[in-house]
């Protein structure tokens, strides 16, 4: 497995390393990517993926660490500095929380519908959140059966980052039918609360 140590670096730096060590892998074969910048870890993700590549997605303290497996091709004349920013008025910092798979009180069969087509709405909006989190039965939003599934891939495409309660995927028993986002920890999720400029809670 190659791996290129991009920590103290910005773009366009991260994306021409990558690009550059993709272009020395053959099919399937793996690269590890080390970044401390989380806005340059979302370039290098929107990069990736939008040129068909698989990542798993790591955060060790301050280090973010991709693994990524070529499965997928990254044409020689493509310029990475079009991947070195994410349009402020896609994203905004706030974040949105998701803590259950229903939205609003009564009717259980209402609350379900609300949330699918609150959280099928977010990719239209003009100002996105930079991040969503899902805890409790939220979780169950990001699965492999989730009618909102989807979107949240779109959304993730778009450097949106989606964290997931690994406590809550535990207590479901539904870790392995994760689809989308990254397992996370109650302290990087009340970290990512606040330090957003407000928290919206579907």
């Amino acid at each position: 497995m190659k791996t290129i140590d991009a920590k103290g670096t910005t773009c366009p730096i991260p994306l021409i390393m990558t690009k550059k060590a993709m272009s020395e892998l053959g099919e399937n074969e793996l690269l590890e990517i080390l970044l401390d910048n989380e806005i340059s870890k979302k370039n290098v993700v929107h990069f990736l993926k939008e040129h068909k590549m698989s990542i798993i997605e790591e955060k060790q303290g301050n280090v973010f660490r991709l693994l990524v497996n070529k499965t997928g091709e990254i044409p020689e004349d493509t310029k990475v500095e079009e991947y070195c920013e994410i349009n402020a008025e896609v994203l905004s910092n706030y974040v949105m929380t998701v803590k259950r798979n229903r939205m609003g009180d009564g009717a259980d069969e209402l609350g379900e519908i609300l949330i699918k087509a609150a959280i099928n709405t977010i990719p239209d909006m003009d100002i996105k959140p930079n991040k969503m989190i899902f805890f409790n039965s939220g979780i169950l939003m990001t699965l492999n059966d989730s009618a909102v599934l989807e979107s949240l891939k779109k959304l993730e495409n778009l450097g949106i980052e989606i964290l997931v309660c690994g406590t809550c995927l535990d207590y479901y028993q539904k870790k392995e039918e994760l689809a989308v986002g990254r397992i996370s920890n109650m302290y990087d999720i009340l970290d990512s609360m606040s330090k957003a400029s407000k928290v919206v809670f579907l």
